[in-house]
C-alpha cells in the first residue's frame, strides 16, 4: 500500500511497505517535475503519477533521480523512458554488470512486469538545476555511486540508502568517504531529510548517530553494552563484510581484527543452531589468518 504526505510548499513524500519499508521523494518544481528513485517496478510508479495528477502535478518535463544502484531504487525507470534519468556515472557502470541478475535473484520483489532500464544521463561530481533550486551530487557513502539531491526551495535533503536507522551499513572499503559525506551534509541548511528506508526526518538525529558509528568505526571502539538485537546485526554484519574485504586485499593482519570482533559477537549472541554455525564458519577463518 502506498501513503503520500505533502511537503512543505513543492514536495511530496511516497512510503510503501511491501516487502520492506522503502520511500521515493518528488519535488513539484517551477519548470519540472523531480522524481528521486523509482521503487520496485512500472505498478506502484502509476500509482504515484496518478496521485500527482490529482494533485494537479502535470505538464512539465519530467527529470528522475536514481540514488544509487540498489534494486529496489531503480526498477520503476521503465515507466519513464523517454524521461531524462540521472544518476552517478558509476551507478551506470554497476547496473550493466549486475543489474540483469538482480532482476532474477529478486524477481519476487518485482512490483509489475519489470525491466532493467539504465539511467540515460549521468553526472561525475554535482548537476545543477538553477532554475528550479534543485541539486544533485556524488556523496560516496552506502555504495561508490551514492549520491544525494537538496532542494534548496523548502530545504530538503534526499540521500538515499546513506542514512539508515539505526546504524549505516558498511558493504565497501570507504568508511573514510562516507564520514566525509554525512560531515557535508551538516554543513548545509536542512529542515527535511528523506533516507531510503525511513520516515521522514525533521531533525538531524540520525545524521548524527550515524555519523558517530562511522567516526569511530574500528575493531572494538563500538560501545555495544545497550544493542538491540537489530544493532547487533548490523554492527556484525559491517564488522564481518570489513574483514572480508580487508582479506581479500591481503591485508591479513587489519582483517583479523575484525574477524576477532565479529566472533566476539557471535559468543554474546542467544546460541541458536544458526549462530553456532556462523562462530565455527569465523573461529576456521581466524585460524587460517592467525598463521
Amino acid at each position: 500500500m502506498m501513503k503520500a504526505t505533502k511537503v512543505g510548499t513543492r514536495g511530496y513524500f511516497f512510503s510503501f511497505e511491501d516487502p520492506y519499508f522503502t520511500t521515493l521523494y518528488v519535488i513539484n518544481g517551477e519548470n519540472r517535475i523531480f522524481i528521486c528513485d523509482t521503487f520496485l517496478g512500472p505498478d506502484p510508479m502509476k500509482e504515484v503519477l496518478q496521485f500527482l495528477d490529482k494533485e494537479g502535478v502535470k505538464d512539465k518535463e519530467i527529470i528522475v533521480f536514481n540514488t544509487h544502484y540498489d534494486y529496489d531504487h531503480i526498477w520503476g525507470n521503465q515507466l519513464f523512458e523517454n524521461s531524462i534519468i540521472l544518476a552517478h556515472e558509476l551507478c551506470v557502470k554497476e547496473l550493466k554488470e549486475i543489474g540483469e541478475d538482480d532482476l532474477k535473484q529478486f524477481e519476487s520483489h518485482k512490483k509489475g512486469d519489470v525491466k532493467l532500464v539504465l539511467p540515460n544521463t549521468d553526472f561525475k561530481e554535482k548537476l545543477l538545476f538553477s532554475d528550479d533550486g534543485v541539486e544533485f551530487y556524488h556523496t560516496p557513502g552506502h555504495t561508490a555511486d551514492s549520491s544525494s539531491c537538496y532542494d534548496s526551495v523548502d530545504k530538503v535533503l534526499i540521500v538515499g540508502d546513506n542514512l539508515e536507522s539505526p546504524f549505516p551499513y558498511i558493504r565497501i572499503l570507504n568508511v573514510p568517504e562516507y564520514t566525509n559525506s554525512l560531515r557535508e551534509y551538516l554543513t548545509r541548511d536542512v529542515k527535511i531529510i528523506v533516507s531510503g528506508h525511513d520516515e521522514l526526518m525533521n531533525d538531524d538525529g540520525l545524521l548524527r548517530a550515524n555519523l558517530d558509528y562511522l567516526e569511530n568505526f574500528a575493531p572494538n571502539k563500538i560501545d555495544r553494552t545497550n544493542f538491540t538485537k537489530k544493532h547487533r546485526g548490523i554492527h556484525y554484519n559491517n564488522i564481518k563484510t570489513v574483514g572480508e574485504l580487508l582479506m581479500k586485499e591481503g591485508k591479513n593482519a587489519e582483517s583479523l581484527a575484525y574477524y576477532k570482533e565479529a566472533a566476539t559477537i557471535l559468543t554474546e549472541t542467544e546460541q541458536t543452531p544458526q549462530i553456532v554455525e556462523l562462530k565455527k564458519s569465523i573461529d576456521d577463518i581466524l585460524e587460517k589468518l592467525s598463521k
